[in-house]
């Protein structure tokens, strides 16, 4: 039996109990994996001499495993537990990431992405079914807690990818830190796996229900969000390298700007949580993302173009946790459900939304190719709109994440 503390289910609070801060190591891990993943794309581009369009398929076959790993986390979860599916996940993850940094060229490093974005997904699922759960009343909060530690994982990986390029190390470092980390998590979980939810517990909450129709407007949305974001991670450094000049160490490096937002969107958007509601933060969200994005495609001086970079990051950084808050809050009681039909639809917007981009700048250049992101915000706006998912009448606030 696990000996942490009883969770008081109806606090506004998250509790930080073992099993909470083992989930936040590892959801901060999975985000380290993926925004050094977009900072390595033109670094390895330079290695093996392929296109853009090429070298989006990295990101696509990382996606599509994800999405393959989606349809199957919820039965697995079901069959084996959430806390044997998580340990599964995350060593699984670490050999995909070994295998991507590996010599061999193309065939080889698209394998690799593809079985860390599979295992990733099992990974990421069932860290985000059992905050919700172990939490309650306080699941949104911690999710959004989460996300931004994770945020905070994303602003330091692109950073030691870039350092790793400028010097002797070498940008792989900067994915292998992520293999150590999920080893070195794994050993402080122990044998003890239960207290993340043994088998038979997904079960009996879903009873052969299906997610209502009013879940799929918020998983469109959440496909636009996420198609936003991934077409700027995986892309950001190509932009910063054509129009400000940037070498690749220095593009790669200043990715940071983008996740360092991220973060800083996180922590406001928590506070402003105690007063608005996720709807109107979401809009608010979306304008401050257009603005930055203006300012990022719109000028070559190279402060602007950082400074368009980090709010446009302030901006989206809202958007994965109270879009999957929604798709819970949609789902009348399938959590594990709804967090892997998000993941699902992120996937699939990941895999299509960075392709099509790179597939474009070849055709028409990257910098008319890149107007793809404000449609993507612009197509969000409007699902809110016409399709709204209200806060519950007396719902909990998220709370702020740093007390």
């Amino acid at each position: 039996m696990s000996n942490s503390p009883v969770v008081p289910r109806l606090s506004t609070t998250p509790v930080r109990d073992r099993a909470t801060w083992i989930a936040y190591a590892q959801m901060a891990c999975y985000a380290w994996f993926i925004y050094s993943f977009g900072a390595t794309l033109a670094l390895l581009r330079d290695e093996q001499g392929t296109s853009r369009s090429v070298s989006s398929l990295h990101g696509s076959l990382m996606a599509i495993g994800g999405l393959l790993g989606g349809l199957l986390t919820a039965r697995a979860i079901d069959r084996w537990g959430r806390g044997r599916v998580l340990r599964v996940g995350a060593i699984a993850t670490a050999i995909g990431i070994l295998v991507y940094t590996m010599p061999g060229g193309l065939p080889v490093t698209l394998f690799g992405i593809f079985f860390a974005g599979f295992a990733g997904a099992f990974l990421l699922i069932s860290i985000n079914a059992f905050l919700l759960d172990h939490q309650g009343a306080a699941g949104p909060s911690s999710l959004t807690e989460s996300n931004a530690l994770s945020s905070f994982a994303g602003l330091v990986g692109p950073l030691v990818v870039g350092v790793g390029a400028a010097t002797f190390f070498g940008w792989r470092v900067g994915m292998w830190a992520v293999v150590v980390a999920l080893l070195v998590a794994e050993i402080i979980r122990g044998r003890n796996t239960a207290v993340f939810g043994v088998a038979g517990e997904v079960a009996r909450h879903h009873d052969g229900r299906h997610l209502p129709r009013r879940v799929y407007w918020t998983l469109a949305a959440l496909m636009c969000f996420l198609a936003t974001e991934f077409s700027l991670t995986f892309w950001g450094a190509d932009l910063l390298r054509e129009r400000c000049n940037f070498g690749p160490a220095a593009a790669a490096a200043s990715l940071a700007s983008v996740t360092g937002g991220m973060l800083v969107g996180r922590v406001l958007g928590s506070r402003l949580a105690q007063r608005f509601s996720t709807e109107l933060i979401l809009k608010g969200s979306i304008g401050l993302a257009l603005v930055g994005f203006g300012l990022a495609w719109g000028f070559t001086l190279w402060p602007i173009v950082i400074l368009g970079m980090f709010t446009t990051g302030v901006g989206i950084g809202v958007h994965w946790p109270l879009g999957v808050a929604r798709a819970v809050r949609s789902s009348g009681g399938l959590t594990d459900h709804a967090a892997a039909a998000a993941s699902v639809a992120g996937s699939i917007a990941i895999a299509v939304a960075p392709f099509c981009l790179g597939a474009l700048s070849d055709v028409i250049g990257f910098h008319e190719a890149f107007l793809l992101v404000p449609v993507f915000l612009l197509v969000a706006l409007v699902i809110l709109i016409v399709r709204p998912v209200p806060d519950e009448p007396g719902a909990v606030r998220v709370v702020p994440i740093l007390e």
